[in-house]
């Protein structure tokens, strides 16, 4: 008898726990996210300051930082689609599938390190079109927020956009400036963050 009251209350906890969770990240918007957006912005800036100076030594490694900061900034998407935005379900589920998508893009460049440079670079350019449809996204979406950051926001999206289809584009253009254009998609989006991560946009995403 004692074992099958453990055995019916063990499955009841972990629902239990499922909800909380589930209650948690709908509870608002958690300090440790802005956090969070202030150390991705900061990694972003760094990050591709890095793969600047690498990239006059080794294209690959560069490439390599710079899928780095990529994956921060999936993990940042997919922590705003689960914790912050609210106001929007399809925006919601299109921020965790960004955020996803754009950490498996970047890993892809670690695990698949053998294959040639001009193939390499085409998956964080993948990912960098996915952030910056992402930024047009919430632009248009979020409501109530100052027209600047509307602004900035799309606006970001757009430079975005346009610096990682070179890749596409231009093929015939020298690997090294392709992946300067994505450095300075990233610098630019890094920027953004801080700023959108001290704007009201995650306070007005999270009031559901």
């Amino acid at each position: 008898m004692i074992y099958n009251t453990c055995h019916i209350s063990q499955p009841k906890e972990i629902i239990l726990g499922i909800k909380a969770w589930l209650d948690m990240s709908d509870s608002g918007y958690p300090s440790w996210v802005r956090l969070l957006d202030d150390v991705t912005g900061i990694v972003m800036i760094s990050v591709a300051i890095a793969a600047i100076l690498e990239l006059g030594f080794d294209f690959v490694i560069a490439l390599e930082i710079f899928a780095l900061g990529l994956l921060l900034t999936g993990i940042t998407w997919l922590v705003w689609g689960i914790y912050v935005m609210k106001t929007n379900t399809y925006a919601r589920v299109f921020m965790i599938i960004t955020g996803i998508s754009v950490i498996g893009l970047s890993l892809i460049d670690f695990v698949f390190l053998s294959l040639p440079a001009d193939f390499l670079i085409i998956f964080p350019a993948i990912g960098m079109m996915m952030i910056g449809l992402s930024r047009i996204v919430l632009g248009v979406i979020v409501g109530d927020i100052p027209l600047w950051i509307q602004m900035l926001q799309v606006l970001a999206g757009i430079l975005t956009l346009n610096l990682a289809a070179f890749v596409f584009i231009f093929p015939n253009v020298s690997l090294e400036i392709l992946l300067i254009f994505l450095i300075i998609s990233m610098i630019a989006n890094g920027l953004v963050r801080v700023i959108i991560g001290r704007s009201v946009v995650p306070q007005k995403c999270a009031e559901s």
